[in-house]
């Protein structure tokens, strides 16, 4: 996923109510912290399930066959395991109780009063279809549902008139009531549960859907609950001590049923709700109260006379929209059958890692495009020369600058016009060796697939971009970026050539693949610089790109392929 997130712990209480209404992604109640993927075939089978915790771009590996997307976010890792049709994973129960962590999951602070996080919400999308008509990389953008409700009490006031004068009323105490903590099916949004957060022995395990005692009240309070029907509705529940105007006091409750514009008992008006004492998801209700009487003796009872005015606010939370990218990404193992994932299985055999998806130098030119691969081991494990020093190479374009030299994008092209102008061999020199072994004899020791490019030796532009691309993988930024324009023949930086080589080799370690790791030396391309050869260096007191005499015996090849 494209996710550009980050992550917190800001627990809700009694602070002020997020005014963004779930509009920034990243940012309170728009938060996604660790998502899971399920990618399906048309007849609703598992093809892929992936589960992350997001920290930026994520790209999913999978079939053509999977054509259908469903995904959740802020669940408990491991949620969906052992689930393989596209039902199945509806009912997957959800506790509310993961609310109380900052990341949804684990629901350990169910314990604590006031201890429900913004930021862990549950979310859903729906069925997306998948379309592979455009080819084997897909960036679909997805939207994401919240599977709660926001209640908040926002205001409390007091008109205390006639018989009630000099009466007054002091809150010590704000919960849910009759809230569902079990969500027992995500797509017709069936629940289970009618719990309290009210501060008693019994609500042990349920604390979190209420203030616990207070000594000051300060709106606004909010609670996060799951959908529930107009059948023993879910209510905002008001506790504390009523005084009246002769000094008796006694504890006393106001049972408010969300979302309810009934008459009699509660003066209620609903401002953009249906007024059915139901409670949707995805949607936020505020309460303002006016007390003007007595509440009841017991949290299960009804209000008995006309003692309370709720106005209350409905709106529907803005949806978390998310971009999902399909597909080959730097760092994915390439297998010997031309498939590719970002884990390691050891039932297939790794050939190399994906290193570029930059169609451009992914050979689109030849018929490929999606991605370009660096073998993971030596095509000799010694250096060997690049071909004949005499010969200004007339099937070779001359690249006699750096900018010149990065826009050399395909290896393929030019290994393919020196095997058809010279007769490859390891002869040093004649037999133009680094093309021998890159082109030749390494695929006896390392087939490639069918379906790709087959091995060729690396052009400079595509060295070039490599680089830039494993650098962006592990945060550094590229000072190469910096020389597409750069008209000099060579390029000296002790900083770029340390972390080009690190991150590289870093590609192939954290494959879990065996690999051979590249050499604190020189490469060589098979782009041509005025007679001579650029190649690359890795080794930080010299260049790291410059040109070099084709006859030099010292220098390593490592074969690209494209697919």
């Amino acid at each position: 996923m494209n996710l550009s997130l980050s992550t917190g712990a800001v627990t809700r209480a009694n602070g002020a109510l997020p005014t963004d209404n779930g509009a920034v992604v990243g940012s309170n109640e728009g938060t996604l912290n660790h998502i899971c993927v399920a990618l399906f075939d048309a007849n609703n089978k598992l093809v892929t399930l992936h589960e992350y915790d997001y920290s930026g771009d994520e790209n999913i590996s999978t079939r053509t066959d999977a054509v259908q997307m469903l995904i959740f976010a802020n669940v408990p890792v491991g949620a969906f395991a052992g689930k393989y049709i596209l039902s199945d994973f509806y009912t997957v129960a959800q506790d509310l109780g993961y609310t109380t962590s900052v990341n949804g999951k684990s629901n350990t602070g169910v314990t604590m009063a006031n201890s429900q996080s913004m930021k862990s919400l549950p979310m859903m999308s729906d069925v997306q279809t998948l379309n592979w008509g455009s080819g084997t990389t897909l960036s679909p953008t997805v939207t994401l549902n919240r599977m709660v409700a926001r209640v908040a009490l926002t205001n409390i006031t007091y008109s205390f008139t006639g018989s009630y004068n000099g009466c007054s009323f002091t809150p010590t105490e704000v919960f849910m009531y009759n809230a569902s903590n079990q969500l027992t099916n995500w797509n017709t949004k069936t629940v289970s549960g009618n719990v309290s957060g009210e501060n008693i022995a019994g609500n042990v395990n349920t604390a979190y859907l209420g203030s616990g005692t207070i000594s000051t009240y300060s709106a606004p309070y909010y609670f996060y609950v799951f959908p529930h029907g107009s059948t023993s509705p879910t209510k905002l529940v008001i506790k504390g001590t009523f005084k009246t105007n002769s000094g008796t006091t006694y504890t006393t409750y106001y049972p408010i049923t969300v979302n309810s514009s009934a008459t009699g008992n509660i003066i209620s008006t609903v401002t953009g709700g249906t007024g059915d004492s139901k409670i949707l998801s995805n949607t936020t209700y505020g309460l303002a109260v006016t007390i003007s009487g007595t509440g009841v003796n017991s949290v299960s009872d009804e209000l008995t006379a006309t003692n309370v005015t709720v106005t209350t606010s409905v709106d529907s939370y803005t949806n978390a929209t998310i971009a999902e990218h399909f597909g080959p990404a730097v760092g994915d193992i390439y297998y010997s059958d031309g498939t590719y994932s970002n884990n390691y299985y050891a039932s297939k055999t790794p050939i190399g890692i994906i290193v570029s998806t930059n169609s451009v130098y992914c050979e689109a030119t030849s018929g490929y495009g999606h991605g370009l691969v660096m073998a993971l081991t030596e095509a000799i494990s010694s250096g060997c020369s690049w071909g004949d020093a005499s010969v200004n190479e007339s099937v070779l374009r001359d690249n006699p600058t750096l900018n010149v030299a990065y826009t050399d994008n395909s290896g393929l092209t030019n290994t393919k016009a020196i095997a058809s102008a010279h007769t490859l061999s390891s002869t040093v020199q004649t037999g133009y060796p680094a093309f021998y072994y890159a082109y030749v004899a390494y695929k006896s020791n390392v087939a490639a697939p069918a379906s790709s490019s087959g091995w060729f030796l690396p052009s400079a532009g595509q060295w070039w971009d490599v680089i830039e691309k494993a650098e962006k993988k592990y945060g550094y930024t590229a000072d190469l970026l910096n020389q597409h324009n750069n008209t000099g023949i060579a390029y000296l930086n002790s900083t770029e050539t340390n972390q080009a080589y690190s991150s590289l080799n870093t590609l192939m370690n954290n494959s879990g693949a065996n690999y051979t790791a590249l050499i604190s030396s020189f490469y060589w391309c098979s782009s041509e610089m005025n007679g001579d050869i650029w190649r690359y260096n890795f080794v930080s007191t010299d260049y790291l790109l410059c040109s070099g005499s084709k006859d030099n015996t010292n220098w390593y090849v490592r074969p690209f392929l494209a697919f």
